[in-house]
């Protein structure tokens, strides 16, 4: 076989090889992303017996957020709950993190934050809560 032939049949290998990767590649992401999407289906409210929930109010060039938790059982617990603001002016990122105890079939208000939010300002925000029973997490937007 002649060189030149050779370079003729080796560009055609590469692209097939080089198909066959990307495809691989391609099909190992889709799996890694059904995985993913998969362990966030299910809400964890369930399995903690605890449902979590952010509530933000506009109030003139502020945001009011709360967290706040319920129970239809007495429980104890931590919670943390992160604001990350974004605007033209950067990023600003606010942690507030406790203890609480609930009654049997009350709900419970964890923290209120006030929060500048001039025009074209993005806010998102995660409640983690850890009782015994296991973990919730809640977020805005959902």
């Amino acid at each position: 076989m002649s060189a030149s032939s050779f370079q003729a049949v080796e560009p055609s290998v590469c692209i097939r090889l080089n198909r066959w990767r990307s495809a691989c590649n391609l099909l190992a992401k889709l799996f890694c992303l059904s995985a993913l999407s998969f362990t966030c289906v299910a809400p964890a409210f369930s399995q903690a017996g605890v449902a979590c929930l952010i509530a933000a109010n506009r109030k003139d060039a502020f945001l009011v957020v709360q967290a706040s938790v319920k129970s239809a059982t007495a429980v104890s617990g931590t919670y943390r709950l992160v604001l990350i603001k974004r605007n033209a002016s950067g990023t600003s990122q606010s942690i507030q993190q406790g203890k609480f105890d609930l009654q049997p079939g009350s709900d419970g208000l964890l923290a209120t934050t006030m929060v500048g939010a001039p025009a074209n300002t993005e806010l998102s925000a995660k409640l983690l809560v850890e009782t015994d029973r296991g973990v919730s997490q809640c977020g805005l937007p959902q």
